[in-house]
């Protein structure tokens, strides 16, 4: 592998190519959409001149049909260059350039003043931008083995995380899985950051709760991270009708899942609780002619949290045993077959007491 910086990459030239860029290719680090201010302050940067990190690309010349490069880091840079470029967001209201005077522009070159939109510049300010160099580094003659250590350099020696490495074996389950983490459930009801490829991490836990009880005789899976590992691992290669069939059955539970949960839903907001109630959403609709209504299920949840918080405020002899044993499995092994089916039996038990004419028999796999 070599690093080669390169010294011809304006912002024309990264717009222009675009297309021939794998933004997202199978290796690259997951990381949270910037925020106006950070993207308003990263425009202010490049503006007035200050050092921005450098963008590592994969050279992929001659060795990819379509792209030209892949994105391993500054993802986030370039899709904040091309926004602006769209005029997608403004200058932020307090912007101003530090040292016109430094430049050497024609005579009434009026520069940006904030909350100006790219359109708005005056053409040799629009030039001034397009024609700015970036800092860019070529990544040659890379294996993904090689990628993994780049990024553990880039990162202050923080290694790749398990969801990571799982995303990196690449093949037909990985790809399934980036394309089940961009449903919406993972993008506007989970209250998690998508940090660290959280989101890839819940959809492999799913995707495997689904290929594994698409036998009515199966059992429950382990949804410990050696088990995910092996799951990518053996399905790397998925016939398309099987790959097809996984993701519209993912795709019908998650569509009560988002009737159920609100936007941003505080029930949402731990890492444990989505494989969780997918399992118990899939025991009440399955076992049914009819699923329950969605607010009901929402209610009930509320109420259950709520009464497992108080039960903590009693005194020992007095709490109910099943919400205290769905306390100490939730904080031990949570992960584990048999918490995950002793949980969804307790779900499922204090479900049809709460509401009986609208929960049916339990249906909890074995």
């Amino acid at each position: 592998m070599r690093c080669v910086p390169a010294h011809d990459f304006t912002v024309a030239k990264m717009a222009l190519w675009r297309s021939a860029l794998d933004e997202n290719p199978p290796y690259q680090r997951e990381s949270s959409v910037w925020s106006l201010d950070k993207q308003q302050l990263f425009v202010d940067s490049l503006l007035n001149g200050f050092d921005i990190p450098k963008i590592y690309l994969h050279d992929l010349r001659g060795k990819h049909p379509t792209k030209v490069y892949a994105v391993v880091d500054g993802k986030q840079r370039l899709t904040t260059i091309w926004a602006f470029l769209n005029d997608e967001f403004p200058l932020a209201d307090d912007f101003r350039v530090e040292d016109v005077d430094s430049l050497e522009l024609p005579p009434g070159s009026t520069p940006p003043t904030g909350g100006m939109y790219f359109s708005e510049f005056h053409p040799v300010w629009q030039e001034v931008v397009k024609t700015t160099f970036l800092s860019v580094v070529l990544i040659q003659n890379a294996t993904e083995a090689d990628i993994e250590e780049l990024f553990y350099r880039l990162n202050n020696g923080e290694p790749l995380n398990a969801a990571e490495k799982r995303n990196a074996l690449g093949g037909d389950m990985a790809q399934l899985v980036r394309e089940a983490a961009a449903r919406p459930f993972f993008k506007t009801r989970l209250r998690l950051p998508n940090e660290r490829s959280l989101h890839l991490d819940l959809a492999a836990r799913l995707l495997l709760i689904e290929h594994t009880l698409a036998d009515p005789a199966a059992s429950l899976p382990d949804l410990r991270s050696s088990t995910l590992d092996e799951f990518v691992r053996a399905n790397r290669q998925l016939p398309e009708p099987e790959r097809a069939e996984l993701l519209r059955r993912l795709d019908d539970r998650l569509s009560f899942l988002e009737q159920v949960f609100t936007e941003d839903d505080p029930l949402l907001a731990t890492q444990s609780h989505p494989p969780l109630y997918y399992l118990f959403a899939r025991s009440i609709t399955d076992s049914a002619a009819a699923p329950p209504p969605p607010e009901a299920v929402r209610d009930f949840l509320q109420w259950f949290q709520a009464a497992r918080r108080a039960e903590l405020d009693k005194p020992e002899e007095q709490q109910d045993g099943n919400l205290v044993e769905f306390t100490r499995l939730t904080q031990n092994n949570a992960g584990s077959r048999r918490s995950l089916q002793r949980r969804v039996e307790i779900l499922n038990d204090m479900f049809r007491s709460w509401r009986p004419r609208l929960a049916p028999p339990a249906n909890t796999p074995a």
